[in-house]
């Protein structure tokens, strides 16, 4: 162990959503197959699951500040707190790691700033792993783009709509970036029939004729809940055995989306057809149990992991033309794409896999097929452990 490199990598929450699945799936496989790296966690102090599978995998956590800027902070201008935190993460970061090497520290996304600030007049190698579009307010958008410019070894995007929104017009960035893909696995056991409708009844309270659509993710302001309510009601007539379901919750601190949705669900009297469930840790089972999966996200995402998931699962995915979303999907082949924010052609691609079986089930074979060809963690570990050698 004392032979091996270490990689701090700083993950700004304990939570299992997209950038937390895709550091844990690296993680897991440095540490399953390589000989030269050692990789340790450095977690904010709070509890969640991505602290526990770590545990339970034997992955080293340095509990710490991990100095995240909020939207907030950057409208306000107001950097003393953040400097405070920082001055803490410091003093906590270095008492950990007295007498041991500290090689590289990686930034999974943009909104943690120790890895930047701490790596920038010192030795080790500072990555940023990019997982965000952020292009607003302004000030983000600039701010992130300084960050990147002065104080990364090297820049990873999770997809080339990522890479094309921070690299343009800036070449000294493109040269010191790259694009690795985020690693998927279908790590859980494919689920019965049995099973199916167990999930089926006891999350969706659906039966055996009715058809569940599924929207997995957090209940935020990008992710197209209000959209899909307003897609759906257009479709209850024609569809009397239709259910929507949305399973995922907000982040801390913005409970209001989800008050906001369950209001207008009470407001349309639709508390029988739309179920909200909260955050599940399965989520294959999850895939695998709905009929249709839809990312109808209204603004750029930078990867969109929850579409390679359902792609995974063997479902046919509706999701936005938009940033990552549409560098996975390929409309007709193994989804179907709509214009962001159109709710008609929403409604018309729903319509569409509804009416037409066959359609629905070629693009599930495709969809399968495809995501497991294009992306694995495995692909992603040995994209990285190349970048790794470079830095050493």
């Amino acid at each position: 162990m004392n032979d091996k490199k270490n990689i701090f990598f700083i993950s700004i929450s304990c939570d299992m959503y997209g950038s937390s699945k895709v550091m844990l799936s690296l993680v897991l496989q440095i540490k399953e197959n390589s000989t030269e790296y050692n990789p340790i966690v450095c977690l904010p102090p709070e509890q969640g699951p991505l602290r526990e599978k770590l545990v339970e995998a034997g992955i080293e956590i340095i509990e710490m500040p991990v100095v995240k800027l909020t939207r907030s902070m950057l409208k306000s201008l107001n950097f003393i707190k953040l400097i405070k935190e920082y001055l803490k993460a410091k003093r906590n970061f270095k008492a950990h790691t007295k007498g041991r090497s500290v090689d590289i520290i990686q930034s999974n996304t943009l909104a943690t700033l120790f890895g930047a600030w701490y790596c920038r007049f010192r030795k080790p190698k500072h990555i940023m792993h990019v997982h965000e579009i952020m292009d607003r307010p302004k000030i983000a958008t600039s701010f992130f783009k300084l960050i990147l410019k002065y104080f990364c070894d090297e820049v990873v995007y999770n997809s080339e709509a990522t890479a094309a929104f921070y690299n343009q017009a800036s070449p000294a960035l493109k040269r010191k970036s790259r694009t690795i893909v985020n690693g998927v696995d279908q790590t859980e056991v494919r689920i019965s029939e049995e099973k199916k409708k167990q999930i089926r009844a006891r999350l969706f309270g659906a039966g055996e004729n009715e058809i569940v659509i599924g929207l997995v993710g957090r209940i935020n302001r990008l992710k197209g809940h209000e959209l899909s309510l307003k897609a759906f009601r257009q479709l209850t007539s024609a569809y009397p055995n239709l259910k929507l379901c949305f399973i995922g919750s907000p982040p801390p601190g913005q409970e209001h989306f989800l008050s906001n949705l369950e209001a207008k669900i009470q407001q349309d009297d639709l508390e029988e057809q739309v179920r909200i469930i909260g955050f599940q840790e399965e989520v294959f089972s999850i895939m695998e149990s709905l009929d249709l999966a839809v990312v109808p996200s209204t603004e750029p995402e930078s990867f969109g992991l929850v579409v390679v998931e359902a792609m995974m699962a063997g479902k046919a995915v509706i999701g936005s033309d938009i940033g990552g979303i549409s560098t996975i999907i390929k409309d007709g082949e193994n989804g179907l794409l709509f214009e962001p924010n159109n709710e008609q052609e929403y409604v018309a691609a729903i319509r569409k896999l509804l009416d037409n079986k066959e359609l629905k089930t070629r693009l599930e074979e495709n969809a399968l097929v495809y995501s497991q060809e294009t992306y694995s963690s495995k692909a992603m570990y040995t994209k990285f452990k190349q970048l790794y050698e470079t830095l050493s």
